[in-house]
């Protein structure tokens, strides 16, 4: 009886929605899933990065890195999908998923650049986006 749909245990834990990722995606699909008035529930298997506190790169000078901001040829070799990003360098590595700990089958050529945290690779936008034009938004 503890299982069946029907208890405030089951009520309570049953949800419209899930979300796989909070990513931009992910948080912008469960924001507007909540608004519609569902009840959604977010998954992420990474951290939780606290402001301020969880970025101890944010405030040095290239200077102060051993390798002066540039990534080691040992650590780029090790990495070689996600060293293709342009934001990835000492500076960040810390937010990147290193390939050697999480390979992946490729069946065909693709880079998949992840970052295991709250917010996703939205931390890894190098602080900067581009406004888009209406030709972004036209078909070919």
């Amino acid at each position: 009886m503890a299982n069946h749909p029907t208890t405030p245990g089951a009520r309570a834990h049953t949800y419209d929605a899930i979300v796989i990722g909070s990513g931009i995606s992910g948080g912008w699909a469960a924001k507007e899933l909540c608004e519609q008035g569902l009840k959604t529930l977010v998954l992420e298997r990474g951290r939780d990065v606290k402001h301020a506190e969880d970025y101890p790169t944010a405030l040095k000078h290239p200077w102060e890195f051993p390798h002066r901001g540039r990534l080691p040829e040992a650590v780029a070799k090790a990495d070689p999908i996600v060293k293709r990003c342009y934001a990835y360098d000492e500076s960040t590595a810390h937010f990147f998923v290193k390939d050697r700990e999480h390979p992946y089958v490729q069946e065909k050529p693709f880079d998949w650049i992840r970052g295991y945290q709250v917010g996703g690779k939205s931390l890894i936008w190098a602080r900067q986006t581009q406004r888009w034009s209406r030709f972004d938004f036209d078909g070919a």
